[in-house]
């Protein structure tokens, strides 16, 4: 070989440990950049239920604060499960780009797999079972227990969609103490069913929701719940107006307006062409919530109560949860002289709609 190549030879040899280096190096920044999280599914024990819950678990991948991180629950719908959220909205990816673009501080995301159960107790009338006691109390303390997250209340948050919307709501008054900020995504929010016909079986509203107070001026009643059997045996079979109401958004909201009780931040939105009509029922909560001077933010957004709106809101929540966690003091108070709600009228029952795939 002439001697010009064994230099150049020579040469690359000894350089050969730096480039090898400075290519390690750089796959390691490149899996450092493509790892920005970690979503797993995993268990946990509840002894309310008599087995595991089955969750996923969003991580950032970076050196947690002192105090741990906040966390988010994130409920799903009918239907649905622990996996909802991944594999039809892609919160993996959102979450991973909000972080990274400062949109929303790193939060550790909670997503229980809670079957049809509507987020109540029902063991004592064969439903699904007590799964509004396994998640406020058996899931919280074992996962906290593990993850060591920032565990008070102006690091705690819930959210959902649809029934999980109604779910998050129903965790956020009844335990207002745990829960800096709630948010509601097409939540299936009704009214209560009125005295006189909770002691009926329920065959679902009927009547007319739009009332016409003359031929320019047009107000909407009151927003009743659909046929019973949409519930399951979550409200006992057959469907209990009495139970359905006793655990109901508005009367837990009611009870703690007369408590003067402190209340989460509150987060709704829905989808103004909703084929179940449920922007009725976010639109009865808003004006229950003005009524009584609550403060609330509130978005009426186009589309249908389908994931290709979800997808797109569940950004919207996520920023208003991480404001309440940076802010906890700007959770707001309830009035002094409540308003309480009331039910006396009917509405015809929630439409199912063609098209894209509606979620129940």
């Amino acid at each position: 070989m002439p001697w010009p190549a064994l230099a150049n030879s020579s040469r690359l040899f000894r350089a050969l440990p730096r480039l090898l280096l400075g290519a390690m190096l750089g796959l390691t920044a490149l899996c450092l950049v493509a790892k920005a999280s970690t979503l797993e599914e995993m268990s946990f024990p509840s002894k309310t239920l008599g087995r595991s819950l089955t969750v996923s678990v969003y991580r950032p991948d970076l050196p947690a604060p002192p105090d741990g991180w906040p966390v988010l629950y994130l409920l799903h719908g009918l239907d649905g499960n622990n996996r909802d959220w991944s594999a039809l909205a892609n919160i993996k990816s959102t979450l991973d780009g909000m972080i990274k673009s400062g949109r929303i501080h790193p939060m550790l995301v909670v997503m229980p797999s809670a079957g049809n159960s509507w987020y109540v107790d029902s063991a004592d009338v064969k439903g699904p079972g007590n799964y509004e006691t396994a998640l406020l109390s058996d899931l919280p303390n074992a996962f906290e227990k593990r993850f060591a997250p920032h565990c008070q209340r102006s690091s705690r948050a819930i959210a959902g969609i649809s029934m999980g919307g109604f779910g998050a709501l129903r965790f956020a008054f009844k335990r207002p103490d745990r829960y800096v900020a709630v948010a509601s995504l097409s939540g299936a929010i009704w009214q209560n069913i009125p005295t006189s016909q909770a002691h009926d079986p329920w065959a679902g509203s009927t009547g007319t929701y739009f009332n016409r107070v003359d031929q320019a001026t047009v107000i909407g009643g009151i927003d009743l719940p659909p046929e019973g059997a949409h519930f399951g045996s979550a409200f006992g079979t057959p469907f209990d107006a009495r139970r359905f109401n006793d655990a109901n958004v508005f009367t837990l909201l009611a009870r703690q307006i007369q408590a003067g009780t402190q209340l989460p931040a509150i987060f709704l939105t829905v989808g103004d062409n909703d084929s179940h009509n449920l922007w009725r029922g976010s639109m009865a909560l808003y004006e229950t919530l003005m009524a009584d001077k609550v403060k609330i933010e509130f978005r009426v957004t186009d589309g249908d109560h389908t994931w290709s709106l979800w997808r797109r809101t569940i950004e919207d929540a996520l920023e208003f949860v991480s404001s309440k966690f940076v802010s906890p003091d700007a959770t707001p108070l309830v009035a002094s002289s409540p308003a309480l709600p009331s039910a006396n009228a009917a509405a015809p029952n929630p439409k199912m709609a063609g098209g894209e795939t509606i979620v129940k």
